[in-house]
């Protein structure tokens, strides 16, 4: 089963199949087994795309279509970077995958400037959303290879790859 889906602003073709084994009878599927490929482009009977692969390599293997759909797009929300990143005060609680969990570069500077000081490079790896509706992000933690940096979202000036 192939199906069009929409990760972070990004097209993508995500094919979901059952594992087929090759035994003395022939070629089998097997039961409540399946694997997940994903692409950037329509999928062909030459290319399904690229496999999930777990931290190891190997192949990751589902109990069923809908745990592999469910966690494969978890997972693509992770890799898949969005065609260009927004100001940083224009990010949700509904689009915060884009830029959750990615290396990126972000830009920094003074609350009431739009001059950046600094850029770091890092992962971001949590983020507080204010209590009251909307609830748009408050403040930022970002990984970096020197430890952990905390931030207002006003301080947050540009996000780039």
């Amino acid at each position: 089963m192939t199906e069009q889906i929409q990760i972070n602003r990004q097209t993508i073709y995500l094919t979901i199949e059952s594992v087929k084994i090759e035994t003395e009878n022939g070629i089998q599927e097997q039961e409540h087994q399946f694997v997940g490929f994903f692409k950037n482009e329509p999928v062909t009977e030459i290319s399904l795309g690229e496999q999930l692969k777990d931290e190891n390599g190997g192949n990751l293997v589902f109990h069923s279509q809908e745990q592999a759909r469910a966690e494969i797009i978890e997972i693509l929300k992770r890799k898949v970077y969005p065609p260009s990143f927004l100001n940083p005060m224009d990010y949700t609680v509904d689009n915060l995958s884009e830029i959750m969990h990615k290396e990126l570069t972000f830009d920094i500077g003074n609350f009431n400037s739009d001059d950046i000081q600094e850029s770091v490079q890092g992962v971001l790896t949590n983020c507080t959303l204010a209590s009251n509706p909307p609830h748009l992000p408050a403040s930022i933690r970002i990984m970096t290879n020197n430890g952990e940096r905390r931030l207002s979202i006003v301080e947050l000036k540009r996000i780039r790859h």
